[in-house]
């Protein structure tokens, strides 16, 4: 099997344990309950809708209007859609694999569709789908969102930026200081993961079109030259960490500032949503806006595909496109105005809240980035995967005498274990356990050679004692400021079921985070994440201002999903 289809599997796998997470925290009915419906009235056609959860908000709304206005066949028979937000990729393979069995699939971009069509070759000898037949719903350009004052610190409005501008900040040693702004101090990026995310994955095709000097008809050639490489390298080695959706980045950006991320890459909609929310506006460091990057833009471009598979009878495809039709009607396109997308109808003009007070053009993209094809998009993300910085982490592990409880230990162990299988054979790793103490369980190893040594270790620890939560923090906090490299992603991953009992040098997670909290001048810096494993809200609260702080995020864990929540962590690395 090719790269690229065991990328796609490893991809639905996390993204199906995403979905676990997700639904198991929100108390909503997750995509699992979706794929199994109670049956339907006699003379209905069930239509199961999959598609990329950006578009969810639009897709339920114009949903309800069609499932009450009553649509039928030719046969007179009702059709009723049952709309299910997965993943873009993740939701492919699963019809490939014959998981689910949609009517109707809609990724968020037609730069999914060359991917998966590869993998339901390999697998069954045809493509899913025949590109030239989906049909786009709604667009949104994947853009760069960045605070105003420093985009106007490099000409914006004025000026056009792109990858360009990005890279010279990149290189230069002083930073935001080439730019008059040494508070700032050095370019701080973030995209999502292209093996778990749409947008991550448009991120390293736009910087790679950039590289090469091209809008279209990019090669495995053009991949292979080494000022690709180089150029790919010098933005990937100031991205702070990746992550797993767009949403994440707009929201932690909104809500922790400048000193988190000085730009990220997300989709339009995102930046609409943000500031079109007078609440969340109001409490925004600066105003944020999108820069559509000069070099070229790719468009989130939803396409609606009818799969090419055997349970597709000709009543499912009719009502399949019945369906389609209905969304892509003016009323509905409409509609998409309301939630920051762009009708796929360029007749409809764009209005509010697509205005400059938004953060956004609608003048822009002037230019837009061409679909490479699968052979091209495998050798982008094998030359990503090349490029990026490898992890230096620490594990911060509980082993209080309270981990004893309910299995806590067993499934923490476990959920560790699954997370080391996640990292790259040339990333480091240094596991501190603690209770009332900390014990260096092993220090600074590479993975690689030393997995299954790793694997035994965390195996191997056992519960006993109290709970000195901050001081462990800040003691594992203080080695790895030791080894700290801006060649690598800085990290510390804390799992704790106690609030704290024994600390004395800080007694509270605000003093902790005083000390060793994000700044945005600090020229190296490490992420935190955190887990708050069958702890009450008052024992998540401190987790949550220490991830918050310190540029990373907060899990709240069970016994039942620990092993999920450190697999997904994996995404941001």
């Amino acid at each position: 099997m090719n790269k690229i289809s065991l990328g796609v599997r490893r991809l639905a796998l996390l993204l199906t344990l995403i979905v676990v997470i997700i639904s198991g925290c929100s108390g909503e009915t997750g995509p699992g309950s979706a794929s199994q419906p109670t049956q339907p009235p006699r003379d209905t056609v069930r239509v199961l809708f999959t598609y990329g959860s950006e578009k969810d908000t639009w897709v339920k709304a114009v949903t309800r209007t069609f499932n009450s206005s009553g649509q039928r066949l030719n046969s007179g028979k009702l059709v009723v859609v049952e709309p299910m937000p997965f993943g873009s990729v993740e939701s492919g393979m699963d019809i490939v694999e014959g998981r689910t069995q949609p009517a109707l699939w809609s990724p968020a971009s037609r730069l999914t569709l060359p991917v998966v069509n590869e993998a339901s070759l390999s697998a069954r000898g045809q493509p899913l789908v025949d590109e030239g037949e989906c049909l786009d719903l709604v667009i949104s350009p994947t853009v760069i969102m960045m605070w105003r004052p420093m985009a106007e610190a490099l000409g914006y409005p004025e000026q056009p930026i792109g990858w360009a501008d990005l890279l010279n900040l990149a290189i230069s040693p002083n930073g935001w200081a080439d730019y008059g702004k040494p508070q700032w101090g050095r370019l701080r990026f973030g995209h999502t993961h292209p093996d778990y995310s749409n947008s991550g994955l448009q991120s390293i095709v736009a910087i790679a079109y950039a590289a090469a000097g091209k809008q279209r008809s990019l090669t495995p050639e053009d991949i292979a030259k080494p000022e690709v490489a180089q150029f790919m390298r010098q933005i990937e080695n100031t991205v702070a960490h990746y992550g797993r959706s767009t949403g994440f980045f707009g929201n932690a950006m909104a809500q922790r500032g400048t000193a988190y991320l000085s730009a990220a890459v997300v989709y339009e909609n995102v930046v609409i949503e943000i500031n079109s929310d007078p609440r969340r506006r109001a409490n925004l460091e600066f105003p944020l806006v999108a820069i559509y990057p000069k070099e070229g833009t790719l468009l989130t471009d939803h396409p609606a595909c009818i799969p090419d598979m055997p349970y597709m009878t000709p009543e499912l495809r009719e009502a399949a496109q019945l369906y389609r039709k209905f969304l892509l009607q003016e009323a509905q396109q409409r509609r998409a105005l309301e939630f920051g997308f762009r009708p796929s109808d360029p007749s409809i003009p764009l209005t509010a809240p697509f205005t400059p007070e938004n953060g956004v053009d609608p003048r822009q993209p002037q230019t837009t980035l061409a679909v490479p094809s699968a052979a091209t998009i495998r050798a982008i993300r094998d030359i990503w995967e090349q490029q990026k910085r490898p992890v230096n982490l620490t594990m911060v592990f509980d082993v209080s005498g309270s981990m004893r409880e309910r299995n806590r230990m067993e499934n923490a162990r476990n959920g560790a274990v699954a997370f080391i299988n996640q990292l790259k054979d040339e990333d480091r790793l240094t596991l501190i356990a603690f209770n009332d103490k900390q014990t260096i369980v092993f220090d600074d190893l590479q993975v690689g050679p030393n997995r299954e040594r790793i694997k035994r270790d965390i195996l191997s620890l056992l519960p006993g004692g109290g709970t000195a939560l901050f001081d462990s923090i800040a003691f594992a906090i203080e080695r790895q400021q030791e080894k700290l490299s801006r060649d690598t992603i800085n990290a510390l991953v804390v799992m704790t079921d106690g609030e704290d009992t024994n600390s004395e040098r800080f007694r509270d997670a605000t003093t902790l985070m005083d000390r060793f909290g994000a700044s945005a001048e600090n020229a190296v810096d490490i992420s935190i994440f955190t887990i708050g494993y069958d702890l009450d809200e008052s024992g998540l609260r401190p987790l949550r201002i220490i991830a918050d702080r310190g540029r990373g995020a907060f899990y709240e864990g069970k016994v039942e999903n620990i092993r999920d929540i450190y697999t997904e962590i994996s995404t941001f690395f």
